[in-house]
């Protein structure tokens, strides 16, 4: 009867739609996309977090102000970002529109 069930189980999953492959819809999306591909590459010392200072040096040349995207992706206040974290805020991506129109209208 387990084995039957094991089958079953196996077999409904494999039938289950599956999420399929995230598409950016917008500049930003594609952005927080590119941020949670090279996490791992700016999480120099392997902690499985970004810091201040990795976020610095990773947004480097971006023109991205790392003290901003900090505030946006810690939503626990940690002073980190944890992948977690970023992959939380991707579902944010309107947010973070809004919020980087907000600043470059305020730069005019």
């Amino acid at each position: 009867m387990k084995r039957i069930s094991t089958l079953a189980l196996v077999a409904l999953s494999a039938c289950s739609p599956s999420i399929g492959p995230v598409v950016p819809e917008t500049p930003v999306e594609r952005k927080m996309i590119g941020l949670l591909q090279k996490f791992d590459r700016w999480d120099d010392d392997g902690n499985g977090y970004l810091d201040r200072k990795e976020l610095a040096e990773g947004l480097a040349g971006t023109g991205h102000p790392p003290d901003a995207v900090m505030e946006f992706y810690d939503t626990n206040r940690d002073g980190k970002i944890s992948l977690k974290e970023a992959q939380i805020a991707y579902s944010r991506a309107p947010e973070a529109d809004a919020r980087i129109k907000s600043r470059a209208a305020g730069k005019q």
